[in-house]
């Protein structure tokens, strides 16, 4: 069994967000097949997307011509025209132009392409659009690494032992730190060894203060597995199931009838994002709990009929929150910190409230919304509080501990661990009643890549067998993209662990 899915990183504003590149800008392999190649669907929302990548290949007047013709007015107050240019002249000259590769996944209002940059990198295209015609674009984001639903990609290289895995990957963060391109922690372990630990650039600018391996970063969406656990806990012990409709939690809120909880945890609810316009224009210092977000969705038409198609929904991770809190008779926080943190021994993870005193947070630091590229403290973007859907604190060590936790069974059991990390219902294989349930997965059939990321967070938490690798960094997603995907293109060539005789 293998879980390749990529968690999308929470909707940013404006047109462009793309992967900072260390490396200067060169011609595109040849192997990437032509954008002709790629079999693009019908619709208004594919013929913007397409209209986008041509549009890169132009000038700036192009550029500008594609925005006027193709961004929804909605999204303008986030990002106005001249912003939104500035981000793919910047684009543009860090990686260069997009070619489309393949449409993997698509929807009338949201569709995914794998592309390739001009220097070589690999890059999921995240496109969102207006929910109803003419689908205007709402925005679209950048996320690297491989995103494909086929198998991973071979190595890159030739095979590295433990040790020379370590010299490479330390001798990149130090390049790329130097260069002003990495600020956070990585973490590379398999098994109970830990090939790479360290620390990178600051986590207060203001006061000096340096990143460590006991800095506490945002987790962004990674949060998302955490409230996953929950729920994993909560179907194993009979305190709730799958199928249970989002009613039986929550009578008043809206659609609820027409809801379940396993919509809300696979994206296929048609439940609005929180990072919406009212977001935008309140005082985000009043999020100080998870269920003050509901009114961020509360009257959101949905996006589509529950259960008929799938979008990112970081509001139905708010309102599963809020169902773990019903289903345990706990406060969405204390359960997590007494039956996920606790068991798990994640000492250093939580949910603080802005300015609540918690030591060791890194403070984020982002371009979004700063003039002349510069980059400012990401204070404004937060809210005061993380969600269900992400946001809250932990330390690299505390990741590798729930990642361990969970595989071997100390959360829930090795079969909804694999759910955990988006496989399949334990209780319910495609095939009907009669099928057999999922098996639990192997350390060596596990493979997964999850990522996390807002203004001044990018986070990630990968599996390639037995092999774990984490990144958490206070620094704009597409300036810790390129570190991140170098180090999964080391982690393909750690020479597999010898298998024991028998």
């Amino acid at each position: 069994m293998s879980f390749a899915r990529f968690v999308a990183i929470p909707a940013l504003s404006g047109l462009v967000l793309a992967a900072a590149a260390a490396e200067p800008v060169v011609a595109a392999p040849s192997a990437a097949p032509p954008a002709a190649a790629v079999r693009w669907p019908a619709g208004e929302l594919s013929r913007r997307v397409q209209a986008y990548f041509a549009q890169l290949r132009g000038s700036e007047a192009d550029g500008r011509r594609f925005l006027a013709e193709n961004i929804a007015e909605s999204g303008l107050p986030d990002a106005p025209v001249d912003e939104r240019l500035d981000r793919r002249r910047m684009m543009l000259e860090r990686i260069g132009v997009l070619t489309p590769l393949e449409v993997v996944e698509a929807g009338p209002a949201a569709m995914s392409v794998l592309c390739r940059a001009a220097n070589g990198e690999e890059l999921l295209a995240i496109f969102e659009g207006e929910p109803a015609p003419p689908h205007k674009l709402l925005g679209v984001r950048l996320e690297a690494g491989e995103h494909g639903q086929g198998p991973p990609r071979g190595p890159s290289g030739p095979p590295l032992t433990a040790a020379e895995l370590a010299a490479e990957a330390r001798a990149h963060l130090d390049q790329r730190a130097a260069a002003g391109e990495f600020s956070g922690v990585a973490l590379i372990a398999r098994g109970d060894s830990t090939i790479l630990a360290g620390a990178w650039g600051l986590a207060d600018r203001e006061r000096r203060t340096p990143n460590t391996l006991g800095t506490r970063f945002n987790l962004a969406s990674i949060g998302k597995f955490l409230t996953r656990a929950a729920v994993a806990q909560l179907v194993e012990r009979g305190r709730l199931s799958l199928d249970d409709k989002l009613a039986k939690y929550l009578p008043d809120f809206p659609n609820a009838d027409r809801i379940t909880i396993e919509m809300l945890s696979g994206h296929r609810s048609g439940v609005g994002d929180i990072f919406n316009a009212r977001y935008q224009a309140m005082d985000r210092a009043k999020l100080r709990h998870n269920r003050d977000y509901l009114e961020l969705i509360r009257d959101q038409p949905l996006w589509f009929e529950p259960g008929t198609s799938r979008r990112y929904s970081n509001g139905g991770y708010v309102l599963l929150g809020e169902v773990i809190a019903k289903a345990s008779g706990e406060d969405y926080y204390d359960y997590l910190a007494k039956h996920v943190f606790a068991p798990a021994g994640m000492r250093s993870t939580g949910a603080p409230v802005e300015g609540d005193g918690t030591p060791g947070l890194a403070r984020g630091y982002t371009r979004e919304g700063a003039a002349g590229g510069r980059e400012t403290d990401n204070l404004v973007t937060r809210p005061a509080r993380g969600s269900a859907a992400g946001g809250l604190y932990s330390t690299a060590g505390d990741l590798l501990a729930f990642d361990r936790a969970l595989f071997s069974g100390k959360l829930c059991n090795r079969a909804w661990a694999g759910w955990v990390v988006e496989g399949e219902r334990p209780d319910r294989r495609p095939g009907g009643a009669g099928a057999a349930p999922a098996a639990a997965p192997s350390d060596d059939a596990l493979g997964f890549g999850f990522g996390g990321g807002a203004p001044g967070v990018s986070t990630e938490w990968a599996r390639m067998g037995d092999a774990v690798l984490i990144v958490l960094t206070n620094r704009d997603p597409e300036v810790s993209a390129p570190t991140k995907q170098k180090l999964h293109e080391l982690l393909r060539r750690l020479k597999p662990t010898p298998k024991r005789r028998s």
